[in-house]
């Protein structure tokens, strides 16, 4: 029991206080305030202590209450709603994945009833430069879990519901201009994702195949890329051709060891990479790139970027289609190359017409024409 006495000496309460030992070997400790006396104040400590007892009771029948963590209530939602759901893999590893690798990653550690608006915005607000896409179905998959909690009369209203997504990209992918490339192939041999980002803008392989690309896929003394799974059906298979430049820094990345099944992983374990730790790796590369370029870091966030805020890894392998087009690759060899199902989707970057192409192109009409006026010349003379 402590008394509490003002700076005049007045005293102004009492407080009392009780360590008790969890699960973990830690203490958690109660304290209670009281300004009318003694009594009051240990009859709030004993009501604590009781209902600390009932919030243990009810973690260890697996009920859902209140005062848990929310990484604990999410991983109960995806057990119950998604895990044995009626739905593609695809879609249970997408959701496995933000509840995980995102909601629990930033906000499993705070409670069911302290959870807040503000918390669920600073935590939207860290996928400012994402996809539209992808910040959406992060944002869906909080709103549902909360929605569910709502409905429970867990937390009095869903404190996602009006959340705001941040600036993000619409998925409207370009090919990247000259200065960026040059700005990527400045900073890939000093980055640890130099490799993966190379091999994305060598043979355009799609941010799933690169989580999934195995050292099998590759073969080194015909330099091929063999696509051993993608996330279509057009996509597997695929034999991509692997450039002299790619094809060193693939040498020198093997000789790393770093793992002996899957080429790229994660930064730090060296286990198989999964969708957050690749946009991790991009995003600091993205990082060092505007760096090395002219903006600077104000209490570890970048401040003057020079990075377009649409640029995103996708831009990669539309440049890899638009460098084929460049190169007079045929369509229909740049549509297996890409593992596009359809060549109409092939032709729709293919009509993104880059100045060599456009150059060629108007030599080839320029020369036509001289070789036509000198046949009609030709003629004339003889008739």
């Amino acid at each position: 029991m402590y008394e509490l006495y003002d700076k005049n000496g007045n005293q102004i309460g009492y407080r009392m206080t009780k360590r008790i030992k969890n699960e973990d070997g830690k203490y958690d400790v109660l304290t209670a305030r009281s300004k009318t006396s003694e009594k009051d104040c240990r009859k709030k400590l004993d009501d604590m202590v009781k209902e600390y007892y009932q919030l243990q009771e009810k973690k260890k029948s697996g009920g859902v209450f209140s005062e848990m963590k929310l990484k604990d209530y999410a991983d109960n939602w995806y057990h119950l709603n998604i895990e044995k759901a009626n739905c593609t893999q695809k879609n249970k590893y997408m959701y496995k994945n933000i509840v995980y690798n995102h909601i629990i990653e930033h906000l499993g550690s705070i409670k069911l009833c302290n959870l807040t608006e503000d918390d669920c915005q600073r935590f939207i607000n860290e996928y400012a430069g994402w996809s539209k896409a992808f910040a959406s179905k992060v944002r869906m998959v909080l709103r549902r879990i909360l929605t569910k909690a709502e409905k429970q009369e867990l937390i009095k209203t869903n404190v996602a519901k009006d959340i705001v997504l941040p600036t993000v990209y619409e998925n409207k992918h370009r090919p990247i201009t000259d200065d960026e490339r040059r700005m990527i192939l400045e900073t890939i041999p000093n980055h640890y994702a130099g490799t993966m980002v190379l091999t994305m803008l060598c043979c355009g392989l799609r941010p799933i195949e690169i989580r999934r690309m195995k050292w099998d896929w590759i073969d080194f003394e015909n330099a091929i890329l063999t696509v051993g799974k993608s996330k279509t059906e057009a996509g597997t298979g695929r034999k991509i051709p692997i450039p002299p430049v790619l094809l060193d820094a693939l040498k020198e990345h093997k000789a790393k060891e770093l793992n002996n099944e899957y080429v790229f992983v994660k930064y730090e374990k060296h286990t198989r990479m999964d969708d957050n730790a690749f946009y991790q790796s991009w995003k600091n590369f993205v990082k060092e790139m505007d760096l090395a370029n002219g903006a600077h870091l104000y209490r570890n966030q970048v401040k003057n970027s020079i990075i377009a805020p649409d640029f995103e890894p996708y831009l990669l392998r539309h440049t890899f289609c638009t460098d084929c087009q460049a190169a007079g690759v045929p369509i229909n060899v740049a549509k297996e190359w890409m593992g596009h199902s359809d060549i109409s989707v092939t032709a729709k970057i293919y009509t993104h017409m880059v100045d060599e192409v456009f150059e060629q192109n108007r030599m080839r009409m320029a020369q036509y024409a001289v070789t036509k006026s000198q046949q009609v010349e030709s003629l004339t003379a003889t008739n």
